[in-house]
């Protein structure tokens, strides 16, 4: 494991650990990285998880169906998303999506993305978007996946007053779970819009981490071109050939972190792994658009993957902390975000 960085060259099929080399970013941008909060991320993880899972998943042989659950804290999670960005001066929209008939079991359940935007003063048709689902199974969902929610949260928070010369969409998808349904709509409406769409950070499961030998496991590994850590304390940078300067940007802001962040890269070389596909930018990967997966790994190293012990008490703060930091750095970078104290 590497210091700053944990990272495997990932270009061309080709992988390796080397020791991630970062510019200096401008201090202004580094000191809003650091402002943000652990307690808000607390908070909002907290409270999240109290009002539980957003969608009551039912399993009747190999179909899932949408139980009771759902309306109430599908409604209830999007106003807490809505409550906290909306004071903050962010435009607030609601994207509404049927679901497959099978899974149409109650009258009134759709889908319901969440968008809040700032738009660029200079470049505003170039849009950039940091998102995470708040769907769950039914289990609180602390890291999944309202560790995410939480990150894109906090991130909103700190960037809301600094302009940035592109426009920065902080996406809330629904149905993840259900086989990314809000993010294929979304990716979707980009694409039919011919948007200047410049790529998604997705933030899927980012607060379990541990030290400790064998607490990492991998659905792929190739000796001597790709052998991923066995200790679970990194975050996983995932991306496609076509997210190759997405994922790298992501990187640098992990090894210009205070401490840096240890990350494993799969940038690039994601594209090509079955287990990659299973978050919010597969969708944009199957539209051509560009998306990276910043991830804990899930049921590779979390044991509370999808079971009622995925509680707020099994989550490292001091981790979630800091990729979210490495995000917030990450955006003012490729949003071209303000570059002197005001």
């Amino acid at each position: 494991m590497n210091t700053p960085g944990l990272r495997a060259i990932a270009t061309l099929g080709l992988a390796g650990l080397a020791t991630g080399c970062a510019s200096t970013p401008p201090p202004v941008f580094a000191t809003r990285a650091a402002s943000v909060s652990q307690a808000r991320l607390q908070a909002d993880v907290g409270t999240l998880t109290r009002i539980g899972s957003a969608i009551d998943v039912l399993r009747e042989g190999a179909t899932r169906r949408l139980g009771p659950g759902n309306l109430h804290s599908q409604a209830d999670k999007l106003a807490y998303i809505r409550g906290q960005l909306e004071p903050l001066g962010y435009v607030i929209e609601v994207e509404t999506f049927e679901l497959p008939a099978r899974f149409r079991v109650m009258p009134g359940v759709r889908g319901m993305n969440l968008f809040a935007t700032k738009r660029g003063t200079t470049q505003p048709d170039r849009v950039l978007e940091l998102g995470a689902h708040y769907d769950t199974m039914a289990t609180p969902g602390a890291d999944d996946n309202s560790s995410g929610v939480a990150g894109v949260l906090e991130v909103a928070r700190v960037l809301a007053p600094v302009p940035s010369a592109k426009t920065i969409r902080y996406c809330f998808f629904d149905f993840e779970e259900l086989g990314m349904l809000g993010s294929a709509d979304h990716a979707g409406r980009i694409k039919a819009a011919k948007e200047n769409f410049e790529g998604i950070l997705v933030f899927e499961m980012i607060g379990y981490a541990v030290d400790g030998a064998n607490t990492q496991k991998t659905p792929v590994s190739v000796p001597l071109l790709m052998s991923p850590p066995t200790t679970g304390n990194f975050i996983a940078v995932l991306g496609n050939m076509k997210s190759g300067s997405l994922g790298a940007a992501f990187e640098r802001a992990a090894d210009q972190g205070s401490p840096p962040l240890r990350y494993f890269s799969l940038n690039r070389l994601a594209g090509f792994i079955k287990d990659a596909a299973r978050s919010d930018q597969s969708p944009y990967w199957n539209a051509g658009l560009p998306g990276v997966m910043i991830t804990d790994t899930a049921n590779f190293r979390n044991p509370n993957y999808h079971h009622l012990s995925d509680t707020i008490e099994t989550l490292n703060f001091d981790f979630l902390t800091q990729v979210v930091r490495a995000a917030a750095l990450c955006l003012q970078e490729l949003a071209g975000a303000e570059r002197e104290a005001k």
